[in-house]
């Protein structure tokens, strides 16, 4: 029997997919969605109105493929709105994010159900250890040590559809990362709802610093990269520890949201503008080839003209190289659900194009600034499907493309001399 997944939203998703292909990987031969298969999972993003429709949409795609398929919806979407689903045709069992992790339980066979069903409760209370040892490709693996989010910021879902914020067991997470190194990866991005509040919930409270030098001390992973990490989070300990350290990669993202006081404070935000810009300040003083991230949100009601231009001059100013742009989006049981001063869609999309410009700029300068320059890559198994040649990640996340074909470089942190900057808007190198 032939099972597909596909996987919408954040890495932590993406991690939970890897886990359900796992528990069923005796029962059924995984393959790519486009493929016909008897059995089609999707694990929902509800971040967005747009991850919403995407979601909608892999359904109904999913149904056209195989209607004698059996459907399975997952993940956060119906964790906030299972209804959602029901007048789908050909859902057969939609899934909560606690129960998505159970899901060879929900599968006993693969006939259609005469009516959806629903297996959807409350979040969870403790962090669910789901074992796996591949990932989703063979050169870098995503680790979940964190799940959940107590910080119940106005314009945000997340805390009401994976539950308060939870931490991984660090023995489980060393384990987890030695069976890693054993199946060969040789980067760990290490994920979590709230990231940076890991071990909060411990007794005794630990801290995401405190983590990640017991995974430098008790693996020999080559690379750990930290994901996304709150601004009011990033303490001195982990700058210091990120800035010292040849195994974790020199690139951090912190979610601004908004460059305005007044929008900051509405969206609940723990931080204000001054402080977000000494936090970037001092990182890239003390790492001045670090990657940089951010995430910034447009259009939350009562964001005037004013109190954008603030955000752009904010992003201008700092040493981003890159940004994820993100219009504001109404989520039912949201605080800022019932805000007035609702910002029009047409507005929104022109905000929001203005600050991708701007981002793209930002990533270009960033990314030419090491033509000439020889850096240590991550050569990944798959080449570029337009180019055919071999992909690379850098430490401070720059991709590249490597014109060597050998077998031999897959897998491998080699160093690569940048040659140039080609029109396609990628860096190409060499093998040095």
């Amino acid at each position: 029997m032939k099972i597909a997944f596909s996987t919408l939203g954040c890495k932590i998703n993406q991690y939970d997919s890897a886990f359900m292909k796992e528990s069923l990987k005796e029962r059924f031969q995984i393959v790519s969605f486009d493929d016909i298969a008897d059995v089609y999972v999707i694990n929902t993003c509800t971040v967005t109105a747009k991850s919403d429709y995407q979601s909608r949409q892999l359904v109904r795609r999913a149904v056209k493929k195989n209607e004698k398929a059996k459907i399975i919806v997952a993940g956060c979407y119906p964790q906030s709105n299972p209804e959602a689903f029901m007048s789908i045709d050909g859902v057969d069992i939609i899934l909560g994010n606690q129960e998505k992790l159970e899901l060879e339980k929900y599968l006993k066979d693969t006939k259609k159900e005469q009516a959806p069903k629903i297996y959807v409760n409350k979040t969870a209370d403790a962090f669910f250890h789901s074992d796996i040892k591949v990932f989703l490709n063979r050169t870098r693996a995503v680790l979940k040590v964190q799940d959940g989010c107590s910080a119940y910021c106005a314009f945000c879902i997340v805390p009401y559809v994976r539950g308060r914020a939870r931490s991984a067991d660090s023995e489980w997470v060393i384990k987890q990362i030695n069976n890693f190194v054993d199946a060969r990866y040789k980067e760990i991005v290490l994920s979590g709802v709230s990231l940076g509040t890991y071990g909060k919930d411990i007794s005794p409270k630990k801290s995401l610093s405190w983590l990640v030098k017991e995974i430098l001390e008790h693996t020999e992973i080559q690379r750990i990269r930290i994901s996304s990490v709150e601004p009011e989070d990033v303490t001195d300990e982990l700058i210091d520890l990120v800035a010292s350290e040849d195994r974790i990669c020199k690139h951090m993202h912190l979610p601004l949201q908004s460059g305005d006081d007044r929008i900051l404070s509405r969206m609940k935000r723990q931080y204000d503008s001054a402080y977000f810009k000494g936090l970037i300040l001092k990182i890239k003083e003390k790492m001045p080839d670090i990657g940089l991230g951010t995430d910034v949100i447009v259009g939350l009601p009562g964001e005037d003209d004013t109190a954008y231009e603030n955000s752009v001059k904010m992003i201008q100013e700092l040493p981003f190289t890159y940004l994820h742009v993100f219009s504001y989006s109404l989520r039912r049981g949201t605080e800022a659900f019932n805000f007035k001063e609702q910002v029009q869609e047409l507005v929104k999309k022109e905000r929001s194009k203005r600050l991708i410009e701007i981002g793209k700029n930002k990533s270009m300068l960033f990314r030419k600034s090491y033509i000439s320059k020889t850096v240590d890559a991550l050569i990944e198994s798959e080449k570029d499907k337009k180019t055919g040649m071999l992909k690379g990640l850098t430490g401070n996340y720059i991709k590249i493309l490597v014109k060597e074909d050998k077998e031999g470089l897959r897998n491998k942190i080699v160093p690569v001399r940048i040659l140039e900057f080609d029109k396609t808007n990628h860096l190409i190198g060499e093998v040095s």
